[in-house]
Parts: structure tokens; C-alpha cells; sequence
């Protein structure tokens, strides 16, 4: 008996000195004093499992790559894998949040981790960590199992029950209050009562590079996440008609999807979209303006895709779902382009889209962000003919080029320190009317009818351009709101265009005591 033991004994340190994930004087010491649990995070990989040969080991490679950046958000963490699971000591609570944000992984439990030589072992350490827990109700133990075991699944769920209720709990298989799961593999019984959903798809940059057009809207985020998924390395494209307000949100959307892309240092391209969006409306006809606009950002894209060397552009365009999205519509502003366009969402409706980005995070942020109307009709049209695209291949050219020049790319890590950088052009802001200006009023309409400066005008964001085209491209326009941020961007997006705008704060046009009120109120915004 005493010799079995010995063997028993020597068997473990084996065990423990072979795997480098556990430190070997650790493991040894653990043995000698007969504590075999550890806390681990388990991760279970989807596709990748169905995966052979040279492929499987590189998508191995990668996931385990990913994995280690994510988890410098927690410390750093030692990583060990098998077939089918990766193992992650460090911040459990930290990890398990991480982890099931990595692409390729399809869930993540936080474990503990029991060495055994029978079952008795594993009963006796689940009554341990679970005793208080069912103590008074209804609980299930689910049992996995793999390797060679003189017992079976069901053998060990009932040894591990009988334990449990020993300790207080009642069985209850088809409506327990407590689920508790058991994985065995080997000589190891992980022990877990939380599964976290991960992403699933394929590892990080086992599929090449692509372009995504992001907007910053709901859907196009929506559409650089699926690809992420699959696996391709994203970068980002962002065509900006808006002012630096608009810049800097738009960015913090960007920021929050390339937060997925654990493995990559994404490239993200801003790109100045004024030229184009001046071009269309000076030579395009109104109803092409829709069409032509998505034309000129495609090409601009394209040239921007062999800068990056991506293989395929990515939009977030869904069938039907807008007058430049119909099939017709799509099939007209692609013609002729020289670059493979993928629509991750082309069939999703759009409350799936909607679901998907507040899974994302993007969701409330692109529910914030203005939508500046430079070039969308009143009146699109759903179509446009061969010779119509020439046209509008021939009016924009120039200002293609533009978009282009003006292209400035950045990476992933950059974005935090460059937002902070961002500031709207000095002269923007005025203290005083100039003579027969144009003032407007950007906030909400109860506001308006509450009180507004003398002869101001009201408008939403969407409708500047609108306003601007009724009254005159002619003259001085002057916004105003509550903390300024949205009338110095209003102001921006016009100056891009050609026309005379400016931003007034509010406080500046009140008297003192009011003014000043105000001001303390609103400085924030």
C-alpha cells in the first residue's frame, strides 16, 4: 500500500514538472502537501477544432497570440492549450471578461482546478466549493468527460449529487435553481457554474486584410465586427463630412470596435470628404446625389485598400433597407470597380443589425452621432445607367484624388492620444454678429419655443444643408447652442463646402447675470 502511494506520489510531480503553464516548484509543493486547486479560466475554441494539420497549428498560433494581448488588459496571464481547450492563470475575474472577446474562442468559465486520483476525490472538492451554494435548493450537476476513466459521466454526476446532498442540496434535473458543471479531462476535473459566451468565428488574421468604410452610423461597425469574426484582419476607412466634433466621435466608435481586434494593430484611414461631397453637389444632378456620393467613397476606398495592400472592401449595406440600397442601386455604383465589395449584413434585418452592435458596444455611441446630409436627395433615385455613372465617374475625378491626398492613417494604439489632439479651427468662433447673418439655432424644439436670440432661425443637424440651399449658399451663417460643441462643428462642415459659417456661444449673447448662469450650466457640454 505504502509503495502505491509512492507511485502515486511520483506520478504527480511527473504530471506537473512536464506542463510549464503550472510553475514547477508550485506544482511540487501542491502535491507534498495534497492540495491539487488551482483557479483557471477554461476556453473552449469553436471552429478551429474542426480544423487539421498545418492550418489547425497556425490558427493555434494565432488565437493564442490574441489571446495573450487580451490579457495584458489583466496583467498578463500564463496560457497553456490542448486540443479543443486553452488554459489562463492570472486575474480570473479579469481574464474571463477578456477572453470571451477574442475572436475564435466560443466560451469562457473561470474553474477550479482539481487533480485526482478517484472520484471520491472530485466529490469531496465539489462538496467543498459548493456545499454553502446548494445548501437549501435545487441544483443539477452536468458532468463532460474526456479520456480513459474507469467510471462513466453519469457515474461521477451521481457521486458528485450524493455528495452535494449530503451537504444540503436536492436534486433536481429538470428545474434546478443551481446548474454546476464538471469538466474531466484526464486526471483533471475543472469545476465551474458560469459559462461566458465568446464571439466564436476564426482566429485573428487567418483569413488576410480588408478595408471596411466605417461611417460611424449603427450598421457599418456592425459590418467591420463580422469580418473581424471570419477572421481578416480589418482596417478602417472613414470618409469625414463633418468638423472635428464629428471626427472625434466617429473615432471613439472606431475605438470601440478595433477593441475586439485583440492581435492586430488595426490601421485606421480618416479621409477629408469635403471635395467630394462639393463636387456632387455642383455637378451632379440632386437625384444622382445619393449614388454618387457612395461611387466616389468606393473609389476612394479602392485607392486607400492598395495603400493598406487590403484585398476587398467591407460596407455595412443591407438589401432594401435605403433608396441607395437597392439591388439596382448597388449593382449601378459598383460597376466597374476594380476591388472584390463584401456586405456582411446584405440579409439582416435591421433589429438583428441593432442587436449585434450592442453586443458590439458601438450602439449608443452611433445613436449620438449627427448625420450631416451634404449629399443625400430629398428626391434619390433607386437606379442610374451605365452612361449616368460615367458622368458621375468624370464630375467627382478631381475630388477623388483629393480624398485621397488628404488621407491621413493612423493605428490602433494611436487613436486614444490623437482624439485627444483634435480641435476645431480657431476662427470658427465669433463674440459678435456679423451684419445680416443668418443666425440658427441647433437645439431641440421645445427649447426653441422657450426662448431664442431675436430672428434666429431653428434647425436639426440633419437639415443644415437644407436650410443653407433654401436661404443661400451666399450668405453668412451663424450657429448657436448650448455648450457649442454642435454649432462649431455646423460651422465646420460648412466652411468645407465653401460657405461662411460660424459658431457663437450661447452665454456670450445673453445679459450678464443670465450669461453667466449659463455659462456654469453649459461650459460642459
Amino acid at each position: 500500500m505504502y509503495m502505491k502511494e509512492v507511485l502515486a506520489t511520483i506520478a504527480k510531480v511527473w504530471y506537473f514538472w512536464r506542463e510549464p503553464a503550472f510553475g514547477k516548484l508550485v506544482g511540487f509543493l501542491r502535491v507534498c502537501m495534497g492540495v491539487y486547486v488551482d483557479r483557471v479560466v477554461l476556453v473552449r475554441v469553436g471552429e478551429l477544432s474542426v480544423k487539421r494539420g498545418w492550418t489547425r497549428k497556425e490558427m493555434e498560433r494565432l488565437l493564442l497570440s490574441a489571446m495573450r494581448e487580451a490579457a495584458e488588459e489583466c496583467g498578463g496571464a500564463k496560457i497553456a492549450w490542448e486540443p479543443g481547450r486553452f488554459y489562463a492563470w492570472g486575474d480570473v475575474e479579469c481574464l474571463k471578461r477578456v477572453l470571451s472577446r477574442v475572436f475564435g474562442v466560443k466560451s469562457v468559465s473561470p474553474t477550479y482546478l482539481i487533480r485526482f486520483n478517484n472520484l471520491e476525490e472530485v466529490a469531496e472538492a465539489a462538496a467543498r466549493l459548493w456545499g454553502d451554494v446548494v445548501r437549501g435548493r435545487r441544483f443539477a450537476v452536468r458532468v463532460h468527460r474526456w479520456g480513459i476513466h474507469n467510471f462513466t459521466s453519469l457515474d461521477a454526476a451521481a457521486k458528485i449529487g450524493a455528495a452535494l446532498v449530503s451537504a444540503g442540496g436536492k436534486v433536481d434535473l429538470e428545474r434546478p435553481e443551481v446548474e454546476l458543471y464538471v469538466e474531466i479531462r484526464g486526471r483533471r476535473a475543472f469545476l465551474y457554474t458560469e459559462v461566458l459566451e465568446g464571439p466564436g468565428g476564426l482566429p485573428l488574421g487567418s483569413e488576410g486584410k480588408v478595408l471596411a468604410l466605417v461611417s460611424g452610423g449603427i450598421d457599418s461597425p456592425v459590418a467591420a465586427w463580422m469580418m473581424i469574426r471570419r477572421g481578416a484582419h480589418v482596417d478602417v476607412f472613414y470618409c469625414n463630412l463633418g468638423g472635428t466634433l464629428a471626427l472625434r466621435h466617429v473615432l471613439e466608435v472606431v475605438k470601440t470596435l478595433l477593441s475586439w481586434s485583440y492581435g492586430y494593430n488595426a490601421r485606421v484611414a480618416v479621409a477629408d470628404c469635403g471635395p467630394l461631397a462639393k463636387a456632387i453637389r455642383r455637378g451632379v444632378r440632386e437625384e444622382l446625389w445619393n449614388m454618387a456620393f457612395k461611387r466616389g467613397l468606393y473609389l476612394a476606398a479602392a485607392e486607400a485598400a492598395r495603400v493598406v495592400k487590403a484585398a476587398a472592401l467591407v460596407t455595412g449595406e443591407s438589401l432594401g433597407q435605403v433608396s441607395s440600397q437597392t439591388l439596382q442601386a448597388l449593382a449601378a455604383v459598383e460597376r466597374g470597380l476594380e476591388m472584390p465589395l463584401l456586405r456582411p449584413l446584405i440579409g439582416l434585418d435591421k433589429d438583428e443589425i441593432v442587436k449585434l452592435a450592442q453586443r458590439i458596444g458601438t450602439y449608443e455611441l452611433s445613436t449620438r452621432l449627427p448625420e450631416y446630409c451634404a449629399v443625400f436627395s430629398q428626391r434619390p433615385r433607386k437606379w442610374a445607367t451605365r452612361e449616368e455613372i460615367e458622368e458621375i465617374d468624370l464630375a467627382i475625378r478631381d475630388a477623388v484624388e483629393e480624398v485621397v491626398k488628404s488621407m491621413k492613417i493612423l493605428r490602433k494604439r494611436e487613436l486614444d492620444e490623437y482624439i485627444r489632439s483634435l480641435t476645431p479651427p480657431q476662427d470658427l468662433e465669433i463674440g459678435e454678429f456679423p451684419p445680416d447673418a443668418v443666425v440658427v439655432d441647433l437645439r431641440d424644439e421645445e427649447s426653441y419655443r422657450r426662448w431664442h436670440l431675436p430672428g434666429a432661425v431653428r434647425a436639426d443637424p440633419d437639415d443644415i444643408l437644407s436650410l443653407v440651399d433654401r436661404l443661400g449658399r451666399d450668405k453668412v451663417y451663424v450657429f448657436y447652442c448650448y455648450g457649442g460643441g454642435l454649432s462649431l462643428d455646423a460651422a465646420e462642415t460648412l466652411r468645407k463646402l465653401g460657405i461662411k459659417a460660424y459658431s457663437i456661444r450661447l452665454w456670450r449673447t445673453l445679459p450678464h447675470d443670465l450669461g453667466e448662469k449659463r455659462k456654469k450650466s453649459t461650459d460642459s457640454g
